[in-house]
């Protein structure tokens, strides 16, 4: 009986199921007033005649009639009447199919967007952001002959192709977008004025609340269809070319050619594997790209590249910003070096221009954001290192807004303003190259162009790193082998020699090795930083002040007499490196010397033993308190042991008589009777001696150069507080005019000694002065 009334049940549901929820024809039917597709509206629409025949030529009447979701910038029949009466064509039909295709490819959008809504991005929702959108256009593949295109290209040896004949996606693998301005992205953007607009597109006015895609006005706006929206545009829009695609606009002619020369020499290819649509096989294609890298002195950005260089936060901000390029024509980049240009008077040809001068050459043409060459920015432009460009109205003879960019063409040249800082000389000047990449390879050859600061330089040609003192050895010199480098711009090779270890005396790198080893290149770059460190000043030298300067290496030099400096190695070999010529720059001198500047040649002990005759005892006391620490096969020199010689420091060293006084007093024990002591005494007594060398080593390398004054710490501390030592301070006072320092007792003022007559003996890393009392 149970399952009678069970089957009964389940077939009463089948029933329901089937015959009882039955939908609504009516309720769920098309609603009339829904409007057609995008297709449908341009049929009936009337006016888009023209359009719609060029879509049934190609593959995307059916997306548009059938479904999806686009926006499109539909030119009108009288916008097409127009295009075709003046490129002579008698019927759409005349339109070459590749023509035809672009042209419709790049009037589709991807997704409906309204005027408010094409506004947005996705990395800021809100309006006025944006004024551009990815089409449906992709630029075509060609055939680049190398020899005539890239004769110079970018010395890669990752990327080398031979000459020959490739064929090269000018796509870059990205879509071209497409440009469209409305009133938001002024109201939004402060630095834009609707004035820009018809300098921008000469002949063209941009009406407020109105809309124009690029040239073009947009008759009507937000036509709603069934799969996205339709814009009416008054012109037919083809592909736009890109900023290094219009170097070589017919309407220019090769106006432009030489600039286009310039940043190729940045350009190298680079091989892609892609997937041929017809055949579907895979096929080999090249991308053109430039290296950039403002900081390296490469190109700012590559004018090929449709997507918008991440300048700004490292966002993606190609539908939000376009970037702006000034190109000079080919006169007036010719004329340039001709004429009285600071480039001109160290080079003929930019052919002849190191990549890195080159580069910082053409940064000054590259702009952040192409408004700041727009006529409302007048009077303060920057470009996209920041540096102020003397660029005016009156020097443009051509603009055009391109796919990526704003293109001006002026026939002016503008020098980068860092020519005439106190780096232009290392820049420009072929025989400082290897003083130059050393600059580099330290980081401050953006300090150097500064004009917030003073320096002096004293230069180094690329002859003259011969036999100079290794910085960081007692006994290596070292000299550049300029004729192992093949151009300026190649691998320095450095050989060694004096080193106690006879294989250490080789060249570095290795000219043979296949791979220059790791350890080599360091050895190289950081040998030549230490030695050019020591040719740069941080303020004015006053070459007749007879006084001491401390250089970026931490190291003193002494200038005087009118044309002569030396280091600590100077004196110890009596030969000033002399003053050759000068060059006044925006923010200091220049110096071409006849010789390098050397660092100290000695350690402090081997300084102090070159004046035993006044040093001998303090040697006793360094000694006794096991101070010294040996140099592998260095006889004569010895290291501090408690010195950490990254930084620089002051010994005052008590000569003679005032070791002695101390010995008398009982600050310390004659470092000669420690023999006779029990072990805890002797313990005792040593670190007894060696809390009174700490205390005559000062945390600060000081000369009598009468800026360096005040209170400073040495090397003893007594006590620790919250695990910080708290080091013994002394006052310091500093006469130039006597080359005398006095130290004093912070508390009182009380003056404890004064310096003798040994003054600024320079050792590696420490200054050391006599003094006549000992520090208690």
């Amino acid at each position: 009986m149970k399952q009678k009334n069970g089957l009964i049940t389940m077939l009463a549901f089948v029933i329901m199921a089937t015959f009882g929820c039955r939908p609504d024809s009516l309720e769920y039917a098309r609603p009339e007033n829904l409007a057609g597709t995008i297709y449908q509206q341009l049929e009936s629409m009337g006016t888009f005649n023209y359009y719609l025949q060029c879509l049934d030529k190609t593959e995307y009447k059916e997306p548009l009639l059938k479904g999806g979701s686009f926006t499109v910038f539909a030119p009108t029949d009288e916008a097409f009447e127009k295009f075709m009466q003046e490129e002579n064509y008698m019927s759409v039909n005349d339109i070459p199919a590749d023509r035809l295709l672009h042209l419709v490819q790049y009037s589709i959008i991807i997704s409906g967007w309204n005027t408010t809504t094409l506004t947005y991005y996705d990395k800021g929702f809100y309006a006025g952001n944006s004024f551009k959108r990815e089409t449906l256009y992709r630029d075509s593949i060609i055939e680049v002959n190398t020899e005539v295109e890239l004769p110079n290209p970018y010395p890669d040896p990752n990327h080398y192709v031979a000459p020959g004949t490739y064929r090269v996606d000018q796509s870059g693998g990205r879509i071209k977008p497409t440009t469209y301005f409305l009133q938001p992205y002024f109201d939004a953007k402060p630095r834009f004025e609707t004035s820009d607009y018809s300098f921008m597109f000469p002949g063209e006015t941009f009406t407020p609340d109105g809309m124009k895609v690029f040239e073009a006005n947009v008759s009507q706006t937000n036509i709603i269809a069934e799969n996205g929206m339709i814009y009416a545009l008054d012109k037919v829009i083809e592909p736009k070319k890109n900023l290094y695609q219009n170097l070589t606009s017919e309407e220019y002619g090769d106006k432009y050619t030489l600039f286009k020369k310039l940043i190729n020499r940045f350009a190298y290819l680079d091989d892609r594997e892609i997937v041929n649509e017809v055949t579907g096989e895979v096929e080999t294609v090249y991308y053109l790209i430039h290296k950039t890298g403002i900081t390296a002195n490469l190109l700012p950005f590559g004018p090929n590249d449709e997507a918008y260089p991440k300048l700004l936060n490292n966002v993606d901000r190609t539908l939000a910003n376009a970037t702006g390029l000034v190109v000079p024509t080919n006169d007036a980049l010719e004329q340039y070096l001709m004429g009285d240009s600071v480039l001109g008077q160290f080079y003929t040809s930019y052919d002849d221009m190191p990549l890195d001068v080159l580069g910082k050459f053409l940064s000054t043409f590259f702009f952040t954001d192409f408004w700041d060459i727009a006529p409302s920015n007048q009077g303060g432009v920057l470009n996209v290192g920041l540096s102020a460009v003397d660029y005016k109205l009156e020097d443009v003879v051509d603009r055009k807004f391109c796919s990526n960019g704003f293109f001006v063409g002026v026939d002016k040249v503008y020098t980068n303003a860092n020519f005439s800082t106190i780096i232009g000389p290392l820049l420009l000047d072929p025989n400082y190259t290897i003083m130059l990449k050393a600059v580099q390879d330290a980081g401050i050859d953006n300090a150097l162009q500064s004009k917030g600061s003073q320096f002096s330089i004293f230069g180094i040609k690329n002859d003259q790193f011969q036999l100079i003192a290794d910085p960081n050895s007692a006994t290596r010199k070292i000299t550049v082998r300029t004729d192992l480098m093949v151009d300026p711009n190649s691998e320095v090779y450095m050989e060694v020699f004096g080193d106690p270890d006879g294989s250490n005396n080789r060249v570095y790198p290795d000219p043979s090795a296949t791979k220059p080893s790791a350890a080599d290149l360091s050895y190289v770059a950081t040998t030549l930083q230490d030695i050019v460190l020591n040719q740069i000043v941080e303020r004015h030298v006053d070459l007749n002040d007879n006084n001491y300067y401390q250089t970026k290496s931490g190291e003193f030099i002494y200038a005087s007499q009118g044309d002569r400096v030396s280091g600590g190695g100077n004196f110890t070999a009596n030969a000033p490196a002399l003053v050759e010529s000068v060059r006044d720059t925006d923010n200091g001198r220049f110096y071409d010397m006849s010789r390098a500047i050397e660092r100290p040649l000695k350690f402090t002990y081997g300084a102090l033993v070159d004046e035993s005759a006044t040093f001998s005892r303090f040697i006793d006391v360094l000694t006794a308190a096991d101070a010294i620490v040996a140099i592998p096969d260095v006889a004569d020199d010895k290291l501090i042991s408690f010195l950490n010689l990254s930084r620089t420091f002051t010994l005052l060293a008590p000569n003679n008589n005032a070791v002695n006084q101390a010995i008398a007093d009982g600050v310390i024990v004659d470092p000669s009777a420690l023999g006779g002591l029990t072990p805890l005494e002797l313990a005792i007594a040593k670190q007894d001696l060696l809390n009174f060398v700490k205390r005559h080593f000062i945390q600060q390398a000081i000369a009598t150069d009468g800026s360096t004054s005040g209170t400073f710490s040495s090397m003893y501390f007594s006590k620790v507080i919250d695990f910080v030592p708290v080091y013994e301070q002394y006052v310091f006072e500093n006469d130039h005019a006597t080359s005398n320092l006095t130290v004093k007792k912070p508390a009182t003022g009380a003056i404890i000694t004064q310096t003798g007559s040994v003054t600024n003996l320079l050792s590696k890393r420490v200054v050391i002065h006599e003094i006549g009392n000992y520090l208690n």
